[in-house]
């Protein structure tokens, strides 16, 4: 008998074959991805193997925590309060997607990579053209980035991140503010048609003891020829202050 929703039909895909290239030779990295090895939309109380879900294997490939400068520590150590809607930005957008599951669409043409988020909405336009980074470029939510090709991944060098931004780096609630001198490297290499590898690492001199780098994190092709983009808002009222004022507007009224 099927089972609902299809999840036991839900299983870690092939490679795939070969990662379709540009005519430059450079893996075209464009496709719709999902933080996991099914090629689709997947929540942690689906019933299926825990192992399409997860993004690489902590007994594998470890993730060390943030290490902090002992003076800063209690500065910028900010974890995320259950229920607030944290601003989108880079590289927290794509790294927190370890816990919401979200995909992201990416669309590579010549001199130019759009990097599509369904949550929280974001969009980054990564100029692949030579450009180099502003002497001093304004700080952003995404920073300024400038890129190149080692070998066949494609690394992006992102500097000028605004400091409201908090880097949501792993389990969720862990979170961190930065300072000005932060710099992030991106990683994106498609080893085959199924899938795209992330890796980050984060390096800040005023915060951390040592750069911070993640695990190499896989991400994998939609499969469904029906997957479509959609949007996903995170709303004033789900945060803890905003979600008082209503209920206590709603026990004032009852009690009318």
């Amino acid at each position: 008998m099927p089972v609902a929703g299809g999840f036991d039909q839900v299983h870690e895909l092939p490679p795939g074959g070969p990662a379709p290239r540009m005519a430059d030779g450079h893996p075209d990295l464009t496709g719709r991805w999902y933080p996991n090895g099914g090629g689709r939309m997947l929540q942690a109380a689906y019933p299926i193997d825990p192992v399409i879900f997860r993004q690489y294997d902590p007994k594998a490939t470890p993730e060390e925590e943030p290490s902090f400068k002992p003076a800063t520590a209690a500065k910028y150590n900010n974890n995320v309060p259950y229920g607030e809607c944290d601003q989108a930005g880079t590289p927290s957008t794509i790294l927190e997607q370890m816990n919401q599951h979200a995909p992201m669409e990416l669309i590579q043409t010549p001199g130019r990579l759009v990097m599509l988020y369904e949550y929280p909405l974001d969009v980054r336009m990564i100029y692949t053209n030579g450009r180099a980074h502003p002497k001093d470029p304004d700080p952003t939510f995404n920073g300024d980035s400038t890129v190149r090709w080692e070998g066949d991944t494609l690394v992006i060098d992102v500097i000028a991140i605004d400091t409201r931004l908090r880097n949501l780096t792993g389990p969720l609630g862990r979170a961190w503010l930065h300072s000005d001198q932060e710099k992030v490297i991106e990683r994106f290499t498609r080893p085959s048609k199924n899938y795209l590898i992330y890796q980050v690492t984060i390096d800040d001199p005023v915060v951390l003891a040592k750069p911070w780098k993640s695990a190499a994190r896989r991400w994998s092709l939609a499969q469904s020829s029906n997957d479509e983009w959609g949007e996903v808002f995170c709303t004033l009222n789900e945060e803890p202050a905003e979600y008082k004022k209503i209920t206590e507007h709603e026990a004032k009224t009852k009690g009318n």
